[in-house]
């Protein structure tokens, strides 16, 4: 495999409501009860190159699983992580309620040592994305691995993960 980054189709036509604005990174609707919304897209990526058989088959299997699979980042709030590596992969579903197809994205956090941190947290997701921007990436040549500390909010509808870059 190789380094990829693929932006997500343009499928604005699956969301209902009326779209007013779209950007790279969402969409914005007016919903038929007049009420906005945004909602996020998001990009596979992946800092890894597998280059042998073996890390190809390693790669397979940490992909083919899912966020309970490994090691689960809900899990490990107030551990600290040092992140060699990022993998993102973008998924969607459908609401059972609405009909309305939802977009999510699982976020996976390669230490050194090849043990995956998984997680569908959108705020993680940014996060470790905007660290990625400031920092630089994994497949740059300067790349210094990341020490994140793991981390819980009260949110709106439960409590939340987060991610605070601490080394």
């Amino acid at each position: 495999m190789t380094n990829e980054i693929s932006n997500v189709s343009e499928n604005t036509e699956i969301l209902t409501g009326k779209v007013i604005k779209e950007t790279e990174n969402f969409v914005i609707k007016q919903n038929a009860d007049g009420k906005y919304q945004r909602k996020a897209k998001f990009q596979n990526y992946s800092s890894i190159t597998a280059t042998t058989r073996e890390d190809r088959i390693w790669l397979a299997n940490l992909l083919d699983g899912d966020e309970d699979s490994g090691n689960g980042l809900k899990d490990h709030v107030g551990t600290q992580i040092e992140v060699a590596d990022v993998i993102t992969r973008q998924y969607d579903r459908i609401n059972e309620e609405t009909g309305e197809i939802e977009y999510g994205v699982l976020t996976y956090l390669i230490t050194p040592d090849r043990v995956a941190y998984i997680t569908s947290s959108a705020g993680v997701h940014f996060s470790i994305m905007n660290y990625l921007e400031a920092l630089g990436k994994p497949t740059d040549p300067e790349w210094q691995n990341l020490i994140i500390q793991i981390g819980k909010k009260r949110m709106t509808n439960g409590d939340g993960l987060v991610v605070k870059l601490v080394g």
